[in-house]
């Protein structure tokens, strides 16, 4: 980023950017506001103006929460990985934004936030949404106003978020015999680098977004283990709005894993194995390549899941339930959830206990046999 000036630097995509320094955070961090304009007296005007509204607030107009969210987004960007910043742009203005937007931020309050909590939907199937995903959201309120408190030095109320119940529903996983069935047909075919990659899913838990970015030079075949060191994400492009087409609008982005504990090493089965050194194509980057990249998206896996399933008589299920039925079958082989955890790529064991660690009505049916179904049982009985 070229410097034009005081605090003013010229973006690879052509905008001029000015930063104006408000203060210093508890860590002695410099905290900014920025903005931005196409020309250099364009961005200075609009400088000028900003701090003539720092020091006369009364003359403009009331801060809303609008405007504080544009500014914590920009204010964070530098902080975020592509996909969190694209995720939390995506929420505010799909939620936020159409009821609190041009709310003024001193009238942000306890009993603002309840009502906005109750007026959320989904807002593209016009129903309820989950107690938790509504308590998240208005969590994002509260850190946009917490930024405008600090940043534009305002005596905001204490906000208490809503208190919301959350039913925790089973996750429905495919069958048994579809699963069994899907793993025939890949089996079947796995000289296709689709299928083979499929496999590989079912066979490691690894995320479609991983597997996307899987090369063959992250499969150590002398040593029977995968590294997963990269993810490959769609995101939107900078400075797009909403409107458009998808395809234009979004670009794909090369990314590190979720989470540091997604930097993992993931042991091969010896089935697994012995496929990828069958079909192992040393002159191939990535293990699913595409026609116009080296790589293949998670689009068009999903697309080719999705016909794949129609070939075997499946239901259509979501590409990410064979990670689900990969955690699920391996819990019910006796794994120990430390090992599980750190396969899946979790965070902490805490996150797998709440994801994966729930009971069937089959298996606690199974329980109560081995109890009272024992012939120990039936020789006292």
């Amino acid at each position: 980023m070229a410097k034009t000036g005081s605090n003013i630097y010229r973006r690879k995509d052509g905008r001029y950017e000015g930063r104006i320094l408000i203060g210093r955070d508890l860590h002695k961090k410099s905290r900014y506001l920025y903005v931005y304009a196409k020309s250099l007296r364009e961005v200075k005007e609009k400088m000028r103006c900003l701090r003539a509204q720092q020091k006369n607030p009364r003359r403009s107009g009331p801060l809303s929460m609008g405007r504080c969210a544009e500014e914590w987004l920009e204010g964070n960007r530098s902080c975020w990985k592509p996909t969190t910043y694209d995720a939390y742009l995506r929420l505010i203005e799909r939620y936020i934004l159409p009821i609190l937007g041009g709310c003024p931020v001193r009238e942000f309050s306890t009993a603002m936030l309840d009502s906005f909590c109750a007026q959320l939907e989904d807002r593209s199937r016009k129903k309820e949404l989950t107690g938790s995903y509504r308590k998240y959201i208005c969590s994002i309120a509260c850190q946009i106003a917490e930024y405008a408190s600090f940043s534009h030095q305002l005596d905001l109320a204490a906000v208490r978020l809503p208190s919301l119940k959350s039913v925790k529903t089973e996750m429905s996983l495919p069958s048994q015999e579809e699963l069994d069935c899907l793993e025939r047909y890949l089996l079947k075919n796995a000289s296709d680098d689709t299928c083979l990659g499929i496999l590989f899913a079912m066979y490691t838990g690894v995320r479609i977004g991983e597997l996307c970015a899987l090369r063959w030079e992250d499969i150590d075949l002398e040593n029977a283990v995968v590294h997963i060191r990269r993810n490959l994400q769609r995101i939107r492009r900078p400075g797009e709005s909403p409107a458009g087409p998808d395809s234009i609008r979004t670009m794909l982005s090369f990314q590190e894993p979720k989470s540091v504990k997604s930097l993992r090493p993931i042991p091969l089965a010896s089935r697994l194995l012995k496929l990828l050194k069958q079909y192992c194509r040393p002159d191939e980057l990535y293990l699913i390549p595409g026609k116009d990249f080296p790589w293949t998206d998670s689009r068009t896996i999903q697309y080719r899941f999705k016909a794949i399933l129609q070939k075997c008589g499946c239901s259509n299920f979501h590409f990410h339930l064979l990670r689900h039925a990969f955690a699920s079958r391996c819990l019910r082989e006796g794994f120990d959830l430390k090992s599980l955890s750190e396969i899946m790529g979790h965070s902490s064991v805490q996150v797998t206990l709440n994801i994966y660690v729930h009971s069937t009505m089959q298996q606690k049916q199974d329980m109560i046999n081995m109890i009272y179904d024992s012939p120990q049982e039936e020789g006292t009985s």
